[in-house]
């Protein structure tokens, strides 16, 4: 029998492919009708409802050409925690950006209610940890195969 926490893994994943691809369905099929997803500060404003925030990682998708990876992920009931890579394009410079983060994820009947990202977006500049081994423990990377 597959856990709760298993269960809503697999939805954090799916919300994730969701922002690979740009769909709209299977965005609003991940997230509650008044979810809410914060940011840190002079990144992107908070977020609130389903179709905002699906519109929102449309939007993303089509002007940055993300391409997303979970690196790391736990659940504990309906709480789960992520930490993630997105390799982007900065518009008008064609430069292949990569950022890291985390997020906390509350579910609530199977989909995502909050989201709590930690990261900082700086453009033409990768957010990475100085020194820290992304390869040698299987992390996503420019030259390492796309998720």
């Amino acid at each position: 029998m597959e856990s709760i926490e298993d269960r809503n893994i697999a939805v954090v994943r799916r919300y994730y492919e969701g922002c690979n691809s740009g769909d709209l369905a299977v965005l609003r099929s991940t997230v509650t009708e008044d979810v809410i997803h914060y940011f840190l500060p002079h990144t992107f404003p908070t977020l609130r409802g389903a179709e905002h925030l699906a519109r929102f990682w449309r939007k993303f998708h089509v002007t940055l050409s993300p391409v997303w990876r979970i690196d790391e992920v736990i659940a504990d009931g309906d709480r789960v925690v992520s930490e993630w890579s997105c390799l982007w394009t900065e518009p008008g410079e064609g430069v292949r950006v990569m950022s890291r983060g985390t997020e906390w994820y509350i579910l609530r009947d199977g989909r995502i209610a909050e989201v709590r990202a930690y990261f900082q977006a700086t453009e033409i500049a990768d957010s990475e940890l100085v020194d820290f081994p992304y390869a040698g423990r299987g992390y996503f990377t420019r030259s390492g195969p796309v998720p």
